[in-house]
């Protein structure tokens, strides 16, 4: 007789957000190998809207690269969508109250916390001084820029991500490139070169500030992909997991 299939375990936990008990996925393999993963992407935290044509690819790619860690041994912990009237302080409370219930509940696997795009900078504020193993920002906007000039009329990233431009301006003017640096002893920045959402020159400015913060930092720009890395989200993965590959354990 066959052994009995192992199958992978999907349990939820709370944390609090926004004044509630919300809940996040954690779907832990038979077999661990490696790092306790967080990917965090703007539906939960930001309340976009899913239906935006940027967040709703972006989160299918979120989807793919969760599938492939989990296969791969590692536990991935995702929030799951909630509503709530959000401003940037509460954003923030929410991803240092999610990060702190995943270390919680896997306090012996290094942490890694990928960051969707305009939840990169949200993580980097949020989890600076975190000491996590590593920091994956995946299409990062700078948002530096909200912060110094919100006046800007041409700046319609925020428009296009679905985050709201009082939230994008209140994370800018906390310097989130700066205070990234002290997320991860290691980071990796994923775009792609043919990204019309944020701009390339995004990830360049991301990969040299976090550089010369003391971070070992690398930069995977994807030929001909866009901003949800189609149609080569498969280079984007497989670079996404040789890098963790090489994380010290």
């Amino acid at each position: 007789m066959s052994p009995p299939a192992v199958t992978t375990l999907i349990q939820r936990r709370e944390y609090s957000a926004f004044g509630s008990l919300r809940s996040a996925e954690i779907r832990t393999p038979p077999r661990l190998e490696g790092q306790v993963v967080v990917i965090l992407a703007g539906d939960a935290v930001f309340g976009i809207e899913i239906e935006l044509p940027a967040a709703k690819r972006l989160l299918e790619f979120g989807d793919e690269l969760g599938d492939a860690l989990v296969e791969s041994g590692r536990p991935v912990v995702r929030p799951e969508r909630f509503d709530a009237a959000r401003d940037a302080e509460g954003c923030i409370e929410a991803t240092r109250q999610l990060l702190a219930m995943t270390t919680e509940t896997f306090p012996d696997l290094p942490l890694v916390v990928i960051g969707l795009s305009a939840t990169a900078p949200l993580l980097a504020v949020a989890g600076s001084g975190l000491g996590a193993a590593a920091f994956i920002l995946v299409s990062p906007p700078i948002l530096e820029t909200y912060g110094n000039r919100p006046d800007r009329l041409e700046l319609t990233i925020a428009d296009a991500l679905g985050v709201s431009p009082a939230i994008a301006a209140e994370l800018g003017t906390k310097n989130p490139m700066q205070l990234g640096a002290s997320v991860a002893k290691r980071a990796l920045v994923v775009n792609g070169a043919a990204d019309t959402v944020v701009p390339p020159a995004d990830a360049i400015g991301w990969r040299a500030s976090l550089a010369a913060g003391g971070v070992r930092t690398a930069r995977l720009e994807v030929a001909f992909a866009g901003h949800d890395l189609d149609p080569c989200r498969e280079t984007a993965i497989d670079g996404i997991l040789s890098f963790l590959e090489d994380e010290p354990r």
